[in-house]
């Protein structure tokens, strides 16, 4: 069964723009194809019957079967053409040309009457064509012209089915559609018969079907390996043969080239080129047909051959071999699959900004409620004070307008703090202090509802800004997610065939670059024996093949729980490394430090370091810096960009510090292991240092703390690491250790000025010198975490 992969059979109406704009290639291609196949000739014999030319006749009723006028009259025109040029060779020359306008006839006949054409009928066409002309105008006998006729239609009816299946194969080019040996012979037969055709055209003495035919053998050989080459140049060489009349010769010549052109194609274009060229000059010498005109052929061939673009053959390549033809429709299957997933992700994120929407509305709806509050109040307060007073009735029936404006004001007035009673009021209201009482308490609750109404609004403006984050956040990872795959099936090839060499038994290999353009491969193997195979065995088979050092990735050598296959995963090796060390202080009085810090690398190369001080002391800042640091780690390995994280972090923390004014700080850097280059974020966070040999270089910046701000303005400090460079990131409860001087960190430059390079070392020192300063004692918590950067190569 053939599974076929085609866009254009869905956008109909771009495939019928194509199909216009194609068309006069389509026409051009059928008159040189229909004119060389009718200037092949067979050398049937010698005397009154030089050769017979059935191939152009037998072309053309293929092209009538297509029901395509125009096609049908261009194939009659390239016809009558080549017939014409080779007449000379044909006794009965002629006939070819009245066969050609009556199947022309019958055809425009036959689609003006709209009746269907069958190859019987052109048969018969051809039959009665070969005894008319026979019979009128060779004047054979009647014997003599029957024989000539069935002999005639009997050879063509074979070369039209080869001929007819040749072109419907050539129908699938481009439609990932898998051909056969059958199929693939069949076109490499209409392919011979169009380099025959040209016949002995030559310049000085060199035959440009010769060059040709070669040109053509090697190429296919080259592409399609040694049975795709033999099988091309035994094609050639019977179809060369058949016209010249040396078909043994020719058949040996080019089949072996065509062979050995296909052994040698992992060596390359050159080497291929050479080989060919060795092959031919042996065969040409044991059968005593060397000369120099041959020889001028075959370097000539090789030439056209070594200029044939590359981007042309691997082309072909696809067309030809069933592992390319795998191979691009694996990929388009992967681009498919991730198509299909990024449009479900998409629609979920327009799912999320609708409900967002939603969010914000409902918080613009409670606005337009608040005027109607005014009425209810006062409903409210005459029910509790006048339904039992006897002066209701004028009041409120009488005196409605007064009453209703005096209670207005009286109720702002309440609202705004004040304690003045309305003049309309005090003159007839003889319930006074009621009303008094009951206004305070009626805005008293007002109030309250207020209060929880506001932070509802801003509950749901904070969902409503996560969800639309999220949604964002979404479009950019299903983007980074289209661009940061692109399978490398040739490497992918390569790396199979030296692990079978190397008797590395797998279950899948899988190859692709990252947005970075960097080669990464994940092996699937059984469950291995452990003992670092990976590494000893696996590794140093990739690193040859990929030329640049690779390493495994920092999740090692992993299990399958479903199956219980290891597989790894085969990075480039980042250029540094960092080492890092940490050191803790918990404040005097306390059990919990208020600090929290993290340190690792992540996916794609970058290493990153956290640090988080809580405010104050104790369990509850260390709940908040804890906190903080799991936020920002999750968000940022799950992909999200670390602006997301930061203003996630906040968002939740200005909550927070509304209830009770609590905030964190965050001190973020990432390194790329790869560049060597450093960003450096400060939330709130202390000043960090860059210590390179004696020079320090100090890193502040000027945001506030998590909790203070609507929205975290990120101010990223970027740098370009060496190896050697030495990074602190403390907290301020070791730096500020002067009272009249906080943030003042000169101190600490001095002091690492004249201390090592042991990051280990430097931890402790600095805490103790810290501690020495303050007395020693530990007023704050304090935290430090020191990472050198070390060049793998």
């Amino acid at each position: 069964m053939q599974y076929r992969l085609n866009g254009s059979a869905i956008k109909g109406f771009e495939k019928g723009a194509v199909i216009t704009k194609t068309e006069p290639i389509k026409l051009a291609l059928i008159f040189i194809t229909t004119l060389l196949l009718s200037r092949v000739t067979i050398m049937v014999g010698e005397g009154d019957i030089v050769g017979i030319s059935p191939f152009g006749i037998a072309f053309l009723i293929s092209i009538i079967l297509e029901k395509n006028q125009s096609k049908v009259l261009t194939a009659s025109i390239g016809g009558l053409v080549g017939y014409f040029t080779i007449n000379n060779m044909l006794k009965d020359g002629f006939v070819y040309a009245l066969i050609i306008l009556f199947m022309l006839g019958y055809s425009l006949l036959f689609d003006k009457l709209k009746k269907r054409i069958s190859d019987k009928q052109m048969f018969a066409i051809l039959f009665l064509s070969y005894l008319i002309y026979g019979l009128f105008i060779s004047n054979y006998d009647m014997g003599v012209n029957i024989t000539m006729a069935a002999l005639n239609t009997l050879i063509s009816i074979p070369i039209y089915y080869v001929i007819r299946y040749g072109i419907k194969c050539v129908g699938e080019y481009n439609t990932n559609y898998f051909f056969n040996v059958e199929e693939l012979i069949s076109i490499a037969f209409i392919i011979c018969l169009m380099v025959a055709g040209i016949g002995n055209f030559s310049i000085v003495g060199i035959s440009i079907r010769n060059i040709l035919s070669l040109a053509i053998v090697i190429s296919i050989a080259y592409v399609g390996g040694a049975t795709n080459g033999a099988t091309i140049g035994i094609a050639m060489g019977v179809v060369v043969g058949m016209t010249t009349g040396d078909m043994i010769s020719s058949i040996g010549l080019y089949g072996s080239v065509g062979l050995i052109a296909g052994l040698f194609k992992e060596t390359g274009k050159v080497f291929s080129f050479i080989s060919s060229i060795l092959i031919f000059l042996i065969i040409s010498f044991y059968s005593n047909g060397l000369n120099m005109q041959g020889i001028s052929e075959m370097l000539i061939g090789g030439m056209v051959f070594l200029v044939i673009p590359k981007k042309f053959l691997k082309m072909l390549e696809i067309e030809i071999c069933t592992d390319s033809k795998i191979e691009k429709i694996n990929e388009e299957h992967l681009e498919q699959v991730k198509e299909e997933f990024s449009h479900k992700v998409q629609n979920f994120g327009l799912a999320l900004g609708a409900i967002s929407t939603s969010l914000n509305n409902m918080s613009d709806n409670d606005k337009l409620c608040y005027k109607n509050k005014s009425t209810g109040l006062i409903e409210n307060l005459a029910d509790r004070v006048c339904s039992v007073c006897s002066n209701c009735s004028r009041c409120w029936n009488r005196e409605f307008n007064q009453t209703y404006t005096a209670f207005q004001v009286l109720l702002k007035e309440k609202e705004q703090g004040k304690h003045t009673f309305p003049s309309e009021l005090e003159k007839k209201c003889i319930r006074k202090s009621d009303l008094i009482f009951n206004s305070e308490e009626i805005i008293n609750i007002l109030n309250g509802n207020e209060i929880i109404r506001r932070k509802l609004e801003e509950g749901r403006k904070i969902v409503a800004n996560h969800i639309n984050n999220i949604s964002y956040n979404l479009d950019t990872m299903i983007t980074d997610f289209k661009r940061d795959v692109t399978w490398c099936e040739e490497l992918e090839r390569v790396i199979r065939r030296e692990l079978n060499k190397n008797s590395i038994a797998y279950k899948e290999v899988f190859c692709y670059t990252d947005k970075g353009g960097r080669a990464n491969v994940k092996i699937s193997m059984e469950k291995c024996s452990g003992c670092d195979y990976c590494a000893k065995n696996v590794l140093p088979v990739v690193n040859e093949i990929v030329g640049s050092p690779m390493s495994i990735n920092n999740n090692g050598c992993r299990i399958n729980p479903n199956n219980k296959d290891c597989y790894i995963v085969l990075e480039e090796m980042p250029k540094y490394k960092v080492v890092t060390y940490a050191g803790m202080r918990v404040k005097e009085g306390e059990e919990h430090t208020g600090d929290t810090y993290s340190f690792g690398r992540l996916d794609g190369g970058k290493y990153m370091t956290l640090l988080s001080d809580g405010m104050g002391s104790g369990p509850e800042a260390s709940k908040e810096s804890k906190a903080t640091v799991e936020l920002v780690e999750r968000f940022v390995e799950a992909g999200f960009s670390i602006e997301t994280a930061l203003d996630t972090v906040n968002s939740i923390m200005s909550m927070k510090f509304e209830e009770d004014e609590k905030f964190s700080t965050l001190d973020l850097s990432t390194i790329d292991l790869y560049t060597g280059k450093a960003s450096f974020i400060k939330v709130g966070a202390a000043a960090s240092f860059i210590k390179r040999g004696d020079k320090i270089k100090k890193i502040s910046s000027n945001m506030p703390p998590f909790g203070l701000m609507d929205k975290v303005l990120v101010e990223s400090v970027e740098e370009n690491l060496k190896s050697g460079d030495i990074i602190i990131t403390l907290s301020d409860g070791v730096l500020d250790v002067d009272k009249d001087g906080v943030g003042d960190s000169a101190w600490l430059e001095k002091y690492l000025k004249g201390k090592g390079n042991n990051a280990r070392e430097l931890v402790e020192d600095i805490l103790e010198e810290s501690k020495k300063i303050n007395n020693g004692t530990i007023k704050d918590d304090m935290s430090i975490i020191v990472s050198k950067v070390h060049a793998v190569y």
